[in-house]
C-alpha cells in the first residue's frame, strides 16, 4: 500500500482497536474467526491467571464457513491444549455464527454450568475490539447480570503484523475493517450493538477506500 492509503487504514484501526486495560475475571471468553492468534491469546491469558476458566465460542463464522472442516471453538481448543491448557478448564460453545450469538449462547452455557461471569475478558481480532463491546452492551442478557463488567482484548500486534497468509493481505484486513465499520454504523436500528460516536477523520478513511474501489466484508 501507498503512503495514502497506510495513514487511513492506521486511522481505522486506531479507531476500533479499543485497547483496555485488563482486571482479573471470571472467565476468559475467546470469539471464534479465522484468525489462531485468538485462540493463543486466550490460552495465554489463561496461562498467565486472568481467569480460572477459558471458553471458546463459535461454528462458523464469514470467513471460515467453506474454508475449515470444523467448528471454531473446537479448532480453538486445539490451540489451546497445545498451548498447556487443561482440558478440564475450557469450555466450548459451537453452534454461534456471528457476534451477538458468541456472547448470547456463551452466557447461556455459562448460567448451565453455574459459573460466575460478574467479570469476562473477551478476545477478537484487534480490529473487532470496539464492534465486540458494543455488541456486549447490547446483547449479554444485563437484566439478569447487572453487575458484569467487560473487558475487551486480542492478539498484541500492529496494524503491519496482522497479515499473515492464514488471514489475509493488508487489502484483505482494508476490506474486514470497512465491513465492521459498517456494522457499528448499521447495526445499533437493528438492535444488534449500541450506538457509538464515528469521529470526522474516521468516517474520512472509511469513503476514501469506498472511493479506491475497496469493498467491505
Amino acid at each position: 500500500m501507498d503512503t495514502e492509503s497506510d495513514k487511513w487504514s492506521k486511522t481505522l484501526w486506531d479507531y476500533l482497536c479499543l485497547r483496555q486495560p485488563l482486571k482479573k475475571s471470571d472467565v476468559i471468553i475467546g470469539l471464534g474467526c479465522h484468525d489462531l492468534r485468538v485462540a493463543e491469546r486466550s490460552a495465554a491469558l489463561f496461562l498467565e491467571g486472568w481467569a480460572p476458566w477459558l471458553l471458546f465460542t463459535g461454528y462458523q463464522g464469514n470467513q471460515t464457513a467453506g474454508v475449515w472442516t470444523r467448528r471454531e471453538a473446537d479448532v480453538f481448543l486445539d490451540v489451546a491444549l497445545r498451548s498447556g491448557v487443561p482440558r478440564d478448564h475450557v469450555l466450548l460453545e459451537n453452534e454461534a455464527t456471528n457476534t451477538g450469538e458468541n456472547l448470547r449462547f456463551s452466557y447461556r452455557l455459562l448460567q448451565e454450568r453455574n459459573i460466575p461471569a460478574n467479570r469476562v475478558i473477551l478476545v477478537q481480532q484487534p480490529f473487532m475490539e470496539r464492534r465486540v463491546y458494543a455488541t456486549f452492551l447490547c446483547q449479554w442478557p444485563q437484566q439478569m447480570e447487572p453487575t458484569t463488567q467487560a473487558f475487551v482484548t486480542s492478539p498484541q500486534i500492529d496494524i503491519s503484523h496482522y497479515p499473515n497468509p492464514s488471514v489475509g493481505t493488508a487489502s484483505d484486513l482494508i476490506t474486514y475493517m470497512l465491513g465492521v465499520m459498517e456494522r457499528i454504523r448499521d447495526y445499533p436500528e437493528k438492535g444488534f450493538q449500541v450506538e457509538q460516536e464515528i469521529p470526522p477523520g474516521v468516517l474520512s478513511a472509511y469513503h476514501w477506500f469506498l472511493q479506491a474501489g475497496y469493498r467491505p466484508k
